[in-house]
């Protein structure tokens, strides 16, 4: 959190560090939008840490305060701030997917217990996993062409990409980063996984995983590819729209309230989407004081919905927890007949 706060104040770092990953290495830099992310997940993962400790040991040995939740935690927290600064494709992709695997393993923390549970995980895994695909065949295409993984390396080449594979690169990307933050029509994942995952893994998931989907967007749309046509931004604008209206829409008729916190955050990052998007069509016109404007408010609103959706799923874990519901403890307390 404070590299991220020290970032956003001009402060700059990279680094190559060979021996991480084998054959590629790793790669790493950090400059103000990485630190804005990197300091909002610092930020969640902090509060929802302090509030992990109360949650967990209400649950006796089953469940968060399990083995697997405990140890596969802080990894999931590490890669919520790791990610934004990573600076090369092999260590963004490995990043993603660990974010990916240690999210999937936490949903399924209370699989014995719960059928939901297990469906909800598939549906993840599936839809995850999909995003994945994406992600690589978008970046094998632009790394090939670049000649080179190291973002520094594709900022310097993507002018000399064909419009054709600039809008493919921009395509698949675009369409895996969209599905991580929840956007319609790639967002079946996220109402099934977050309500039935414990209630700090729902916080992390829903206030900090996905905005790394609108810095997917933002890094490779306006910084690794240098900006684009009005059609990428439209679509952003289009898809942020469907999402904002889809989602308040579902949030209104949802009955369970995990569920309709979940239905929120498709809303709101739908909101940041369509900022993100008037953001590139600001900028494909010239007009930068505009497009600078639009980019500033959509992410000062993922900064609040960040603030204010941790609040609401550790308050809403907490009600889970008082009552009992959707937990063996409530099960195991009243009886066979409770159900």
């Amino acid at each position: 959190m404070r590299g991220g706060a020290a970032a956003l104040g001009g402060a700059h770092w990279s680094a190559r560090l060979p021996a991480l990953l084998p054959l590629a290495g790793t790669t790493w830099s950090v400059d103000a939008l990485s630190g804005l992310f990197m300091a909002v997940a610092g930020a969640v993962v902090t509060a929802v840490a302090v509030y992990g400790v109360g949650y967990a040991s209400g649950h006796g040995d089953h469940g968060p305060a399990s083995r697997t939740p405990q140890a596969v935690l802080p990894l999931f927290a590490l890669t919520l701030i790791l990610v934004p600064a990573a600076a090369s494709v092999s260590t963004f992709l490995v990043l993603w997917e660990l974010m990916a695997l240690s999210s999937l393993l936490l949903v399924l923390t209370e699989h014995r217990e719960r059928a939901a549970v297990r469906t909800a995980g598939v549906w993840y895994a599936v839809m995850t996993h999909l995003g994945l695909v994406l992600l690589l065949a978008g970046f094998a295409l632009f790394a090939a062409h670049a000649g080179g993984e190291d973002f520094e390396r594709l900022r310097r080449h993507a002018g000399e990409l064909p419009p054709a594979v600039r809008g493919t690169v921009f395509v698949l990307t675009g369409a895996a980063f969209s599905s991580k933050a929840g956007a319609v029509p790639l967002h079946a994942w996220l109402p099934r996984a977050h309500p039935e995952a414990p209630g700090p893994v729902s916080a992390l998931m829903s206030a900090a995983m996905v905005n790394l989907g609108v810095y997917g967007i933002v890094r490779t749309g306006f910084d690794l590819l240098g900006g684009g046509p009005a059609w990428w931004w439209l679509g952003v604008l289009a898809v942020g729209g469907l999402s904002a209206v889809y989602g308040i829409l579902q949030a209104a008729m949802a009955s369970d309230l995990k569920r309709l916190l979940a239905r929120s955050t498709a809303e709101n990052l739908g909101l940041v989407l369509v900022g993100t998007g008037a953001a590139g069509l600001f900028a494909e016109s010239g007009d930068g004081p505009l497009a600078a404007f639009a980019l500033a408010a959509a992410l000062l609103h993922l900064v609040n919905h960040a603030a204010f959706k941790a609040l609401l799923f550790t308050a809403a874990g907490s009600v889970v927890r008082a009552t009992g519901s959707g937990t063996s403890t409530a099960s195991a307390a009243c009886g066979p007949g409770c159900r």
